[in-house]
């Protein structure tokens, strides 16, 4: 293999990109059962970022989240006016775009809802002076709750990913360049590893049919934590191998959260055209993708502040 010489983490952007085609996949409704557990990973991994990229500074985390909030309600009126043009064919209520008491019809805002909910209490605890000092027992704690406990739909926000969101933010001290040079020099062990999750369910339900025990939720953590590397690990290898198709990769990813809550826009008016569905799961995320990012580019060019707004940026 070759030594890594980009300055820029492009291998972060493709991680990011290579998750959105699995979610855009998933929700492309004809995607195979299996990219349901890995849709599991690609959400973990954005969680981890966030908590990665967040500030240390209390106030400086709130005015992220307040930017955050900003651009969740604008992507909720966004939502709102959709569900209105498309009402004859959707019949779904406003309370459940916006995730009112029920889980959100389009899948971001719950994300969006999420993250400003794990943003506030990282502001708390930051006020407090309790992170980072105490990031790594929170994550340990709340790596054991994730094992008990269900997934919480109540108002769509989901503290079963807080863990990794904390792993994220615990794991600041070490640099993007260092974990990238320690997953290239290592990436064989990493990729046993993640094989080595990807076989425990069906080591746990041996042994669970053996004991007698319930592990509904037990695998969990494992799959994301197998999947959130996978992606990460693919991101270094692309970017040190294939440094162009990293390149075109990491450019949808500078995009990503544009992508991640305009996607469903695109593909709900096709589900209006079944003759459209021919190798529905090869070409839909395929073209919707680079669509979205070319789009997202070309508004932060004409409209920069709104592009910054609907990014959750400073856009001022």
């Amino acid at each position: 293999m070759t030594t890594l010489t980009h300055s820029r983490e492009e291998w972060v952007d493709c991680a990011r990109t290579l998750a959105m085609f699995f979610i855009i996949w998933l929700h492309a409704a004809a995607a195979p059962v299996w990219t349901g557990k890995v849709v599991g990973g690609a959400i973990a991994l954005f969680f981890l970022l966030a908590g990665y990229f967040l500030p240390v500074s209390a106030a400086a985390v709130l005015r992220r989240t307040g930017r955050l909030a900003v651009a969740w309600a604008v992507w909720s009126l966004l939502s709102v006016i959709f569900l209105l043009v498309v009402k004859p064919y959707v019949d779904i209520e406003w309370q459940r775009v916006v995730g009112w008491k029920v889980a959100a019809y389009n899948t971001p805002l719950w994300f969006l809802k999420t993250l400003v909910a794990y943003q506030l209490v990282a502001a708390g605890l930051l006020a407090l002076r309790l992170l980072p000092r105490y990031a790594w027992v929170l994550v340990v704690f709340l790596a054991l709750c994730s094992y008990t406990t269900a997934p919480s739909q109540h108002l769509s926000v989901r503290f079963d990913y807080m863990w990794i969101f904390m792993l994220g933010f615990a794991a600041k001290s070490a640099s993007l360049c260092a974990v990238r040079q320690y997953m290239w020099k290592h990436w064989w062990l990493l990729l046993l590893l993640v094989i080595g999750v990807f076989l425990q369910p069906e080591m746990l339900e041996e042994y669970a049919d053996f004991a007698d025990v319930s592990w509904r939720h037990c695998n969990l953590p494992l799959w994301n934590l197998a999947f959130m590397t996978a992606f990460l690990l693919v991101g270094v290898l692309l970017a040190g191998l294939l440094p162009r198709v990293a390149g075109a990769l990491a450019f949808c990813g500078r995009w990503m959260l544009f992508i991640y809550a305009g996607h469903s826009y695109l593909l709900s008016p096709l589900y209006q055209w079944p003759e459209l569905r021919w190798a529905w799961n090869v070409w839909v995320p395929v073209v919707v993708l680079p669509v979205l990012a070319l789009l997202a580019w070309w508004l932060a060019r004409v409209l920069p502040r709104t592009m910054a707004l609907l990014q959750a940026k400073a856009w001022r």
